[in-house]
């Protein structure tokens, strides 16, 4: 009830202009800190969010951009036959199965199995993938994989595993996943 009696006498006392300048002042500053305590500094903090997810979808596009044009290219290399790569046709594959081991066996390499799959029907070409288990030394299969790079038929090796060989200590086994391109 003290309470009371001193709030009323505050309120009605007469107060100089000054006094009421200040608590004006006072009354604004605080508005001031309240509406940017609880209106603009959340906004301020979404921004700032915003920004950084902009950022990265914009780092995220120019990658994406690149990656489209690396895959048109790739594309149009394919299509046109590029850097002298020749689409096979349906006897090519045996032509490419036999590129495979004899270049194999003049590597030193070992071919222990190899797993033709189904055609696959793309737009432009087939492809065809053939899985090959490999034995031989680190440095012969490395040899082995850079005829591959460069023999005048398109093939694309997808998957690779390596691991030494229990039997061995200088031998390793690899598993691999070699694509070649059929012209339709």
């Amino acid at each position: 009830m003290a309470e009371y009696r001193i709030i009323t006498a505050l309120f009605r006392r007469n107060y100089s202009k000054r006094e009421y300048a200040l608590m004006v002042l006072v009354g604004i500053a605080l508005a001031g800190a309240l509406i940017y305590q609880f209106l603009y500094a959340p906004f301020e903090r979404k921004i700032a969010v915003m920004k950084l997810e902009l950022d990265a979808t914009t780092r995220a596009m120019t990658q994406l951009s690149a990656e489209i044009a690396d895959l048109r290219a790739h594309a149009a290399d394919i299509k046109a036959g590029a850097k002298g790569w020749q689409l096979v046709d349906q006897k090519g594959v045996i032509l490419v199965l036999e590129d495979v081991s004899t270049e194999a066996r003049r590597q030193g390499v070992s071919i222990l199995s190899v797993h033709p799959s189904q055609e696959i029907d793309k737009d432009t070409h087939k492809e065809v993938s053939l899985s090959l288990d490999l034995k031989g030394r680190y440095r012969e299969l490395a040899e082995y994989f850079k005829h591959l790079e460069n023999q005048p038929r398109l093939v694309n090796i997808r998957k690779i595993r390596v691991e030494a060989c229990p039997d061995s200590s200088s031998a390793c086994a690899t598993q691999l996943e070699a694509v070649t391109y059929l012209a339709k």
